[in-house]
């Protein structure tokens, strides 16, 4: 097993069935309108039905896929789900199929309506991917369990429900003005007596094709509701026609159960950090699994998170005792949202194929219109590509990392779209998509910090030699992070080298990073960063070091205690920091999910370093505390590590010697795998000082230089006799 994100195995996310029992995932209620990448069959042989894809649950089995890039109704059939997806079957590669083999219609590839001039040809500017130029998905409502889609086509708006009743299955449409004649794909290889259209619209076929029936809606200025039936018996029949102003202005709750939990408050005295943990509604009526991967705060009692799964939840009770927690289960059918963002007090949700609005139309607490504020990002069938998080700077410009296409087993990657390996930016008003950094491969997580700087994780794996953090300020963009595949346009950049690099052994895979916030009473100081890691479950306080305008950094772990993964992390205007994670790849979390509040206690404090500096003959380690100026000045007090990675196409890297460089390893980790190559420099600490305020100690080490990777361990005590031992890992680029 490999320890970047592709390292995920079934056993690593729950607990296998045994055999012949009903498995989790083909027990939770999703939802009426489940948005995913899936799968379906078109004249008998499996294809990828919809990249991103909106299957609609229309009971008793039967399913509606439609594709919301080429608003096509793809298929509708009954036969359940083949399942797959990394994040509910843990599959590598396989994608959620409907087994639709006798469907009742389905249709070609391509798009669903004619442009302008009738034509239905795909001229995307990737033929296969993206958004429509002629057509635009705009969000679904939910009222009850009925769905109903929005898009616009040659500028027209329209508005559509899927029912069935029996084996007859009705399209309901509301059409706007329309200023020409519009022609929609109805079915591919159909008896024409399996379908009727109602008033205005005319039923076809297609004389260039093979079956194919068409829908032609002729222009007019009014608005026009009409219907298509399809049936497997011949005799198809319309539904009632829909009150679209009724299904779109609100309706009645699904999940109207609020589950209360009790918070577990710790009560330790002797720690500078205390972990309290959110009792998560795990028993919930729909067997909804609960892998939290991202957060905001609502407002000081409540916050929003969301779920690898698709789900949002909303707790309240976070400003009292925490002896009960009010969880209420908002959204379902999110495509794998990874991040969250509160603005005035509106719920952004990024998943993989766009940034959701939520919105509650009657105020039942309930998301009724699933509202499109951006999706202009590209997306594939790859399983690996992520969309990590959701920030905003202070102009409410919104930012997700996305990760690059990994193929099964971590090694190379399928092929690349042109927002691969990106960190995006969207405007606050959601209309304009630009790409802010490139080249990564499997960022985790990310930061914007308080004067716009841009940060990442990054995780070992082809032309990433170790976990590093990234980082770029706003003036500074667009920056290239070194995944060459995913250089996109940025073709002659330099490689924007990371602050550092992290061993496996201190973090095998990165989370966000998060800045403290002016007034938050934390134990460090306000705009310091602190790192999150995925794998290691902990939390690192960031050193930067500034030497000729080249800020390079070193990392000090605190003292924090997790219940499981560092994946986000959020300051609440009381001063204590909220962390969530979830085991779904490879970590040492002990737990499957945790959401939690550390909380400082200034009383005990923290004694861990606070400022690294390099000088020419070594490094300066500044303390809160006094030191015991006897074993400060011990040499024995210390020890040194110094080593290099190489960055190459290969799969991470070994350690390399800086001090006797071995050229010839060197040059082998450029054409294939070197973890296993480990040569260290263990380096002489020749001399300690420390500073006039006892507070300061500068370190000499046998020839200081740069290195990629720095670690000083240290075991010291303070003048109160309290035992001060860690280390602090670090990447030297020149003093």
């Amino acid at each position: 097993m490999n320890n970047s994100l592709t390292g995920l195995f079934i056993a690593a996310i729950l607990p296998l069935p045994l055999h012949g029992q009903e498995k989790w995932y083909e027990k939770m209620d999703i939802g009426p309108a489940w948005m995913n990448t899936f799968g379906d069959y078109f004249q008998g042989k499996k294809r990828v039905g919809a990249i991103k894809g909106l299957s609609v649950d229309l009971g008793d089995g039967w399913r509606a896929l439609y594709n919301t890039e080429t608003l096509s109704l793809v298929s509708v059939s009954k036969g359940g789900l083949e399942w797959g997806g990394t994040p509910w079957s843990g599959a590598h590669g396989a994608t959620i199929t409907m087994a639709n083999k006798e469907a009742l219609l389905v249709t070609g590839s391509g798009p669903g309506w004619a442009d302008k001039n009738g034509s239905f040809a795909d001229t995307r500017e990737i033929q296969g991917y993206g958004n429509m130029p002629n057509g635009r998905f705009t969000g679904h409502y939910r009222h009850g369990r009925e769905v109903v889609l929005g898009y616009t086509i040659n500028g027209t708006d329209v508005l559509e429900t899927i029912s069935r009743d029996g084996e007859t299955v009705t399209r309901s449409f509301k059409f706007g003005a329309r200023a020409g004649d519009l022609t929609m794909v109805a079915a591919d290889g159909m008896d024409a007596s399996k379908a009727v259209a109602g008033e205005g619209i005319k039923l076809a076929f297609d004389p260039k094709s093979d079956g194919r029936l068409l829908a032609r809606i002729p222009a007019g200025d009014g608005e026009l509701v009409t219907q298509i039936a399809f049936s497997a018996s011949g005799k198809p029949t319309f539904a009632a026609k829909p009150d679209f102003k009724k299904l779109t202005s609100g309706g009645p709750g699904i999940w109207t159960e609020i589950i209360t939990t009790a918070g577990k408050v710790s009560t330790a005295k002797d720690k500078p950090y205390l972990t309290d943990l959110a009792t998560l509604p795990e028993e919930n009526p729909w067997g909804a699994n609960l892998r939290f991967g991202g957060f905001d705060f609502i407002d000081a009692d409540s916050a929003a998170l969301s779920t690898w799964n698709g789900d949002v939840w909303v707790v309240r009770g976070l400003k009292g005792d925490w002896k009960e927690l009010k969880w209420q289960r908002i959204a379902s059918g999110l495509f794998e949202p990874l991040g969250v963002k509160v603005v005035d007090g509106e719920i952004y949700v990024n998943g993989r194929d766009q940034i959701t609005k939520l919105i509650d139309l009657n105020k039942d607490g309930e998301t009724d219109y699933f509202k499109v504020f951006n999706r202009d990002v590209y997306v594939s069938e790859n399983f690996h590509e992520f969309a990590f998080d959701l920030q905003t700077d202070k102009e409410g410009n919104f930012y997700f990392a996305k990760a690059a296409p990994v193929r099964g087993g971590g090694r190379g990657f399928d092929r690349i779209l042109p927002h691969h390996g990106i960190v995006a930016k969207i405007s606050p008003d959601g209309k304009k998509f630009e790409v802010v950094a490139t080249g990564l491969r499997a960022p985790g997580g990310l930061g914007i910090g308080p004067n716009g700087e841009i940060t990442t994780g990054e995780n070992e794996g082809t032309w990433q030699p170790a976990c590093k953090i990234n980082f770029v300020k706003a003036a500074d963009t667009p920056a290239f992070f070194g995944t060459e595949p995913s250089r996109h346009s940025l073709a002659d950049a330099a490689f924007t080298e990371p602050l550092m690099y992290f061993p496996m052994d201190v973090d095998n895979s990165g989370g966000s990073q998060v800045w403290v916030t002016e007034g938050a009473d934390f134990g460090l100081n306000a705009g310091e960063m602190i790192h999150l890691s995925y794998g290691q479950s902990s939390l690192y306080r960031v050193l930067p070091v500034s030497s000729n305008g080249r800020l390079q950094a070193g990392a000090v772990k605190l003292p924090v205690s997790l219940q499981s993964s560092a994946m986000r992390a959020r300051f609440h205007e009381d001063g204590s920091l909220y962390v969530l994670g979830f085991r779904g790849w490879q970590t040492n979390a002990a737990t499957e999910c945790a959401f939690q509040r550390i909380r400082y206690i200034a009383d005990v404090g923290i004694k861990i370093p606070e400022k690294l500096d390099y000088t020419d003959t070594g490094v300066k380690l500044a303390f809160p505390v006094k030191l015991d100026a006897e074993l400060a000045e011990d040499v024995t007090s210390y020890s040194a590590q110094r080593w290099d990675y190489v960055r190459s196409e290969q799969y991470g890297s070994g350690e390399f010697s800086v001090d006797n460089p071995d050229t010839a390893a060197r040059g082998n980790a450029l054409t294939a795998e070197s973890q296993k190559h480990r040569m260290r420099d263990s380096v002489k600490v020749l001399s300690a000082k420390l500073s006039g305020d006892g507070k300061t100690v500068e370190l000499t080490i046998e020839g200081m230089k740069p290195s990629m990777g720095l670690k000083i361990g240290y075991d010291l005590e303070d003048t109160d006799g309290d035992v001060l031992k860690s280390e602090i890992h670090a990447t030297v680029y020149g003093k």
